[in-house]
């Protein structure tokens, strides 16, 4: 396996990008006119030639500038003497427009894109090379510390070497044919390989555009990464609709978030709950000026009304949206309105359009509003299924396209679906059926600003919970008062047997709570 480092030049005339002209144009009839996501974005690229595709603090890129760095990689993959039709081309790049390239260079050249980490952990990374056998890496040469000493080391540069017309491809795998091979994050299991086809990935983020005031001259702040599914969604929605992304902000600073978000002019932005909660903690929102912010949204897992309902208040009168979904439906599957976000309250909202989503029992019957149940969904965005797993796929993915999202949830009388945990988080104590999320919601309702966590512990032979809580906005708690809280709201054998206040709650490589790391922390006598 070669590993190519992939370095595009930043340009001189970065601030000569303009915003506005012929660009304008049908930007969503270029787009649907494609069956091959590459082609979908080539078509919107030369429309969009002078516009900026991504900024960083250095330099701007315009589409005309990643699209000719695509086809340079194009042409290098086409080249190699191992290359065939559906090759596996893993990426372990940082947000960067060297990974715009990659991604659609490799899809111009019939190949399936296996986005990963950069730092992808030594087993993970070997779970991958098993499982799907990637033929090259593409890597960037700032993320990586390697010298030409190694052979199997290429380096690609992607610079400008002509100012001719990047002349259009043709690949040939579309619609059906796979594009991507997308691992999930291996929080409750080992990491699957969601295999999501061009027509997939097209038609969610067709579907969110519809949803999401997406527009042309918009600017997105970008923290989430690309190779994480959500990340994913927001790289594909705002290169369909011609728009720019601004990469660079880092998470270990949150008032560098909200610094970015006013340097840069940003007009949305996007990011997961935990993300917000640290804002809302640390990002000193009210200090700076966001005059052309129009909405943030949120998903890649469970916000809290409360926190929500802050959020939404801190950016007015900038929009909060509250989006769900999973990896495995590419990802988006529903979005609550900004108008619905207190009538509705921790409501995930309704299905984005092309996409049904119902509630039913054990023996597959819908259920009616107010009965809990497991979430199905169906679309055209719902995943071919798991790579080199068929069994794993069988249990999901029925053959009439119904897919098991594995939360459980009920719906209202308005068409309004909320969640009621993860069914694999259940745990049965003392002959009864428990779920995290009902010591967790007991917790959090007492004490607004925080976050807890219900892992299930052994003692002898009786299973029981330990809780952990992580305050938000410097808010003073104690053990004794969530102890006290949870002997008087809940029945003995929910009450948990371990307690402990944390400052932050650890985030796994896919930016989820880390429960295998905070189940180490739990006494084992």
């Amino acid at each position: 396996m070669d590993t190519v480092l992939l370095q595009l030049d930043k340009p001189m005339d970065a601030r000569r990008a303009v915003s506005a002209g012929a660009g304008y144009r049908d930007i969503a009839g270029l787009r649907t006119q494609a069956r091959n996501l590459a082609t979908a974005f080539s078509n919107v690229a030369i429309a969009r030639a002078n516009h900026p595709a991504l900024e960083t603090s250095e330099a701007v890129f315009t589409y005309e500038r990643i699209l000719r760095a695509a086809h340079l990689v194009r042409e290098y993959l086409c080249a190699r003497p191992d290359f065939s039709v559906g090759m596996r081309v893993a990426l372990k790049l940082s947000n960067s427009a060297e990974y715009v390239a990659a991604f659609y260079g490799a899809l111009l050249a019939d190949c399936v894109v296996v986005p990963l980490p950069v730092a992808v952990e030594k087993s993970r990374w070997q779970h991958v090379q098993d499982l799907c056998s990637p033929q090259v890496i593409l890597a960037r040469h700032e993320d990586f510390e390697r010298t030409k000493a190694d052979p199997s080391i290429t380096l690609l540069r992607l610079s400008d070497t002509a100012n001719e017309t990047v002349p259009p491809s043709a690949p040939r795998r579309h619609g059906d044919d796979l594009a991507m091979v997308l691992f999930t994050s291996g929080s409750t299991g080992v990491p699957k390989g969601v295999m999501l086809s061009h027509s997939n990935l097209l038609a969610n983020a067709e579907s969110i555009l519809q949803d999401l005031p997406i527009r042309a001259d918009d600017k997105a702040l970008v923290l989430v990464p690309f190779y994480h599914s959500f990340g994913n969604s927001i790289l594909q929605t705002h290169i369909l609709a011609g728009a720019a992304m601004v990469v660079g902000a880092k998470l270990i600073f949150p008032e560098s978030i909200t610094q970015a978000l006013s340097k840069f002019g940003a007009t949305s932005f996007s990011a997961i709950p935990e993300v917000y909660g640290t804002l809302l903690k640390y990002g000193k929102l009210a200090e700076l000026p966001l005059p052309n912010l129009r909405y943030m949204t949120v998903a890649g897992g469970e916000m809290k009304p409360d926190m929500a309902k802050e959020m939404a208040a801190r950016i007015a009168p900038a929009t909060f949206h509250v989006m769900y979904g999973q990896s495995e439906a590419g990802p988006r599957l529903a979005s609550l309105a900004p108008d619905q976000l207190v009538l509705r309250r921790g409501s995930i909202g309704k299905p984005l359009a092309g996409v049904e989503l119902v509630v039913r029992n054990e023996s597959g019957c819908v259920l009616p509003p107010g009965e809990v149940g497991m979430l199905y969904a169906r679309g055209d965005n719902v995943m071919l299924g798991y790579w080199n797993d068929p069994e794993g796929t069988a249990r999901v993915l029925s053959d009439d396209g119904w897919l098991q999202t594995g939360d459980l949830a009920h719906c209202d009388d308005g068409g309004y679906f909320y969640l009621d945990g993860r069914a694999n988080l259940l745990v049965k104590i003392q002959g009864h059926r428990v779920h995290p999320a009902e010591i967790e919601g007991v917790v959090e309702a007492s004490f607004p600003n925080t976050r807890a966590i219900a892992l299930p512990m052994v003692r002898g032979e009786e299973t029981r919970f330990a809780l952990f809580v992580a305050p938000q906005n410097n808010q003073p708690i104690d053990v004794a008062e969530i102890r006290a809280i949870c002997v008087r709201e809940l029945p003995t054998y929910k009450v948990p047997l371990h307690f402990e206040i944390v400052e932050d709650l650890p985030l796994t490589s896919a930016y989820k709570v880390d429960r295998a790391a905070l189940s180490l922390r739990i006494p084992q006598s």
